[in-house]
């Protein structure tokens, strides 16, 4: 079992050493500021290792510093392996929290004071003291509660990271990889440059990541169970699963803007390991919206905000083209799914106008076409 950092260290440096790179490893105690909030601090991430050997039998955990990923899921010695990289965690978490500061964010959560309307990035960034030093600290929002959620936001996209890297080991991808394609399992973009791509590979690795993606998307609602006691009585809330849905989908968005490079026609599609990043992040919330005893509980919440909010439901029927009630009154199953792809939509758009300046609602109306193309095309 490795479990020292030292052996880490050895074992990673040991296999990027055979791949003509070695990232030096970094240790949580070393990469963030030692604040125990109990949500995403040194601790936390600390705990990732022992998920890791709990789901992976001698599994090894690891921080790297090499910006060519944003993890990894690898082999060596018999050894199951995921590195995750140490800008990913900064760039999660300080997307998360810039996010906080929006007013269109969880609107009436905590002092909306503290917020703003329009944010310009170029105002805001990652608070470190020292270039030189990796240590994440985040202090941007002027309220406690806010920056809670912010910290929670950036927990879910980070674990949902390793979770999709923990399913490339147990359903079998890294050991198909290596004796099918005499490859070790890493970047698509840098697998393109070294290797002749089959028709039969590409297809196969894309399915690949849609299988990684849907084993972690189990993973992160046993995540989400675990979380809405300790997280709800540290904001001293009621804390279920609608309040970790709507945590669950900025999240979500935040990892999709991180993924590789997107698809944006027919060729890329087909020449692509991936799925397009908008589908991929829809996909992994219908699994965990359409689980029965989480479905249950966002159905009468969704239902109760319909019947109550009758300027929304007419907003919601004119933004998406659905009608919320039957004759009988009752509301209709394609809405629970459009009210998702609604979210999904415009969280994005809240994403991209924080931090590319796009407010268009041309990138929106067209994640929402993908988004119910791909449903009824795959349902």
């Amino acid at each position: 079992m490795i479990k020292n950092h030292l052996d880490r260290k050895k074992l990673i440096a040991d296999f990027f050493a055979e791949h003509e790179t070695n990232p030096p490893i970094i240790s949580p105690e070393d990469f963030f500021l030692i604040k125990k909030n109990g949500i995403l601090d040194a601790e936390i991430v600390s705990e990732l290792q022992s998920s890791v050997e709990t789901f992976l039998d001698n599994g090894c955990f690891v921080i790297i510093n090499d910006e060519n990923v944003n993890a990894r899921a690898m082999e060596k010695d018999g050894i199951p392996i995921i590195a995750l990289y140490a800008g990913t965690i900064q760039k999660v978490l300080c997307d998360a929290c810039i996010m906080m500061l929006s007013d269109e964010i969880l609107p009436d959560v905590g002092d909306m004071e503290a917020c703003y309307h329009n944010i310009n990035i170029d105002e805001y960034g990652m608070q470190i003291k020292d270039e030189n030093n990796p240590v994440v600290s985040v202090g941007i929002s002027r309220d406690y509660t806010r920056e809670a959620l912010g910290y929670m936001i950036a927990s879910l996209a980070i674990h949902f990271i390793v979770y999709h890297e923990i399913g490339h080991h147990k359903l079998g991808h890294i050991k198909k990889m290596k004796e099918k394609y005499g490859l070790f399992y890493q970047e698509a973009y840098q697998e393109s440059l070294h290797t002749v791509t089959s028709e039969e590979y590409v297809e196969e690795r894309k399915w690949m990541e849609l299988k990684a993606d849907s084993y972690a998307a189990n993973l992160i609602v046993e995540k989400m169970d675990s979380l809405m006691k300790p997280w709800g009585e540290y904001l001293d809330i009621d804390f279920g699963y609608s309040e970790m849905f709507q945590l669950l989908i900025p999240a979500l968005v935040i990892i999709k803007e991180n993924l590789p490079g997107d698809i944006c026609s027919i060729k890329e599609f087909e020449n692509n390991f991936y799925f397009p990043n908008i589908i991929r992040i829809s996909l992994t919330a219908m699994l965990v919206v359409r689980k029965p005893h989480i479905k249950e509980i966002l159905w009468n919440d969704i239902l109760v905000m319909f019947r109550e909010n009758e300027e929304f439901r007419k907003q919601f029927e004119e933004d998406t083209g659905t009608v919320v009630f039957d004759e009988s009154l009752q509301m209709n199953e394609i809405v629970y799914e459009s009210y998702l792809g609604l979210m999904i939509g415009k969280t994005e758009q809240i994403y991209t106008g924080i931090f590319t300046g796009n407010r268009s609602l041309t990138m929106f109306q067209t994640d929402l076409k993908a988004i119910y193309w791909f449903r009824y095309l795959y349902k």
